[in-house]
């Protein structure tokens, strides 16, 4: 059987050796169709993690478009506009390293959710506070057993 150059996927280099069937259309064409293509997109997304170098603007879409997130979703994310990540996805700016190891950060904590679901629902936490009015409020704090934390109200 042929590797199949999966292109899809708005990457360049993704080639699968196997895990894909070809299906000929009544037209005489033919169809793709990938076994487990949610498995296949989180095992680009950890090669993409891991990955040595910066993201380029192609990988860059490929992890925000995996989250689900519009550009201005993601630069909210990143603290961030939609311009400076339609920059980055276009190669017209690198990404900083900064802003690439969080996004990287968020892909993994996102792709393995199952296991670390408390950050990726920390991180849009996070960056949901910068939606909302400054609120200034006291903050009381106890110490309780040797450990400082926020004191009840």
């Amino acid at each position: 059987m042929n590797k199949y150059h999966y292109t899809e996927s708005g990457l360049d280099n993704i080639y699968l050796v196997n895990g894909f069937e070809i299906i000929k259309t009544e037209d005489g064409g033919e169809e793709i169709f990938i076994h487990d293509i949610h498995g296949l997109h989180k095992t680009i997304g950890k090669t993409l993690i891991f990955k040595k170098g910066i993201l380029n603007g192609n990988e860059i879409k490929f992890i925000r478009t995996t989250l689900d997130l519009s550009q201005t979703s993601l630069g909210r994310l990143l603290g961030l506009d939609y311009q400076t990540i339609l920059g980055w996805e276009k190669n017209k700016s690198p990404i900083s390293k900064t802003a690439d190891h969080f996004l990287r950060i968020i892909f993994f904590s996102y792709i393995n959710r199952e296991n670390h679901c408390a950050v990726y629902d920390k991180i849009n936490e996070i960056a949901d506070i910068d939606a909302v009015e400054a609120e200034v409020r006291k903050i009381e704090l106890e110490e309780v057993d040797d450990e400082w934390r926020l004191a009840a109200a």
